[in-house]
């Protein structure tokens, strides 16, 4: 695969029973997509980038484009996905360069944001 190139499927492991694997190459390594419809909280999809050296090593941050762009290529468009930040004392992270969004879990699925004015 090439920089920049279009998403392709990974084949499952043993860590992923029931979800997609996707990777998609860019020019400072590549990203890795997990995704799947989870029983309790509904759609989740881990987006990471890691290295191209052998073995793989977490990378930088995902750029909020690439964030963005599997989102939408990887969940359904009428859900509404979102990043949860936790209180301090349950925040849990793992890999450094991965980021989780989750289906938010609203009745009808909508989520306005209203500003308070100041």
């Amino acid at each position: 695969m090439s920089a920049g190139s279009d998403w392709c499927r990974v084949p499952e492991c043993e860590f992923t029973p029931g979800c997609q694997v996707w990777q998609r190459d860019v020019k400072d390594g590549h990203l890795m997509v997990i995704v799947g419809k989870e029983s309790v909280s509904g759609w989740h999809m881990s987006i990471s980038h890691r290295t191209n050296s052998n073995p793989p090593r977490p990378g930088r941050n995902p750029k909020w484009n690439e964030i963005k762009q599997a989102r939408y290529k990887f969940t359904p468009a009428d859900v509404t996905m979102c990043m949860i930040l936790p209180p301090p004392d349950e925040y849990v992270n793992v890999m450094e360069t991965c980021f989780h969004l989750w289906e938010h879990p609203s009745a009808d699925n909508r989520y306005s944001v209203k500003v308070k004015d100041e």
